[in-house]
C-alpha cells in the first residue's frame, strides 16, 4: 500500500513513516487532552501555551532528528513524512484549538473581535518551525552527545569530542533560562544592553523575574568561557 506521499515507502523495513506517525499521534494526544480536559486560564494560560508552541514545536524537532538520521546514512526519507509533520500535525492542533475556544470564547476573543483568531493558525505554524531551533539546541546535540559518549567508552575518540555537544546544549539552556529570568523594557536589538546589564549584575533596563535562573546563566556563560580560555591560556603558556 502506498502512503500518502505517493512513494510507497510506508512497508518498507526501517521507513521512517511509523516513527513518525507515532510521534504526530502522541502530540496530538497530548495537546487535545490539554486543550480540552485541563482549565484554559490557570496559571496566566499555560496550558494553551504548551499546546500551541511547546508540543508541536517538540515533536517537529524529533522528527527532523529522524530526517537527518535518514539523511546522514543516506536513506530515502520519504514523502509521507511530510505529510505527517507538515499537514497532520498543524491541522490536528488547530482542530484541538477549535474546540478549545468553543469551549471558552471569551479567554481566546475577549474585547479584542473574532478576527484575532486568525493568529491561531498562524502561531501553529511558527511553533513547527520553531522545532528546527529545538532541535538544534536540544534534541541534535543531546543525541550526539550520547553518540560521543560511547565513543568515547570504546575509545575510538578524545573526551574532548564531547564539548561541541555540551556547548550546544548550554546556549540552548541559557536562552531558555535567561528568557525566563528577565524581563526587559524593549524589545529587538534595544534590549541588548539590558541583557547583558543583567548578566553582569549591573543596574538597566530590566526586572530580574526568577534570579536563580540569572545565576544559572551566569554559570553557564563562566563555564563556557573557562571551556575555550582556559586551554588557549595553557597553549599560550607552553609557547
Amino acid at each position: 500500500m502506498s502512503s500518502p506521499g505517493g512513494d510507497g515507502t510506508r512497508d518498507r523495513p526501517g521507513s521512517p513513516v511509523r516513527p513518525v506517525a507515532a510521534i504526530v499521534i502522541g502530540a496530538l494526544a497530548i495537546v487535545w487532552m490539554i486543550l480540552t480536559m485541563l482549565d484554559l486560564r490557570e496559571n496566566d494560560g499555560i496550558a494553551p501555551l504548551i499546546a500551541m508552541f511547546g508540543v508541536p514545536a517538540l515533536a517537529a524537532a524529533v522528527i527532523i532528528q529522524i530526517v537527518m538520521t535518514r539523511v546522514r546514512g543516506k536513506e530515502r526519507v520519504g514523502g509521507a513524512v511530510f505529510w505527517w509533520v507538515l499537514v497532520v500535525l498543524p491541522l490536528g492542533t488547530l482542530a484541538a484549538f477549535i474546540v478549545a475556544i468553543l469551549r471558552d470564547p471569551d479567554y481566546f476573543i475577549g474585547d479584542d473581535g473574532p478576527w484575532m483568531l486568525i493568529w491561531v493558525p498562524i502561531f501553529i505554524c511558527l511553533a513547527i518551525l520553531l522545532g528546527a531551533l529545538v532541535w538544534f539546541f536540544f534534541v541534535f546535540p543531546a543525541v550526539m552527545l550520547v553518540e560521543v559518549t560511547g565513543r568515547i567508552l570504546r575509545g575510538e575518540a578524545k573526551p574532548t569530542a564531547i564539548i561541541p555537544s555540551l556547548v550546544l546544549l548550554a546556549l540552548g539552556v541559557l536562552c531558555v533560562v535567561g528568557g525566563l529570568s528577565i524581563d526587559t523594557d524593549s524589545s529587538g536589538r534595544a534590549s541588548w544592553g539590558a541583557i547583558i546589564a543583567a548578566f553582569l549584575g549591573v543596574p538597566g533596563g530590566y526586572d530580574v523575574v526568577w534570579p536563580p535562573g540569572l545565576w544559572i546563566v551566569r554559570g553557564i556563560i563562566l563555564a563556557i568561557v573557562l571551556v575555550f580560555a582556559v586551554p588557549a591560556i595553557s597553549r599560550r603558556i607552553r609557547s
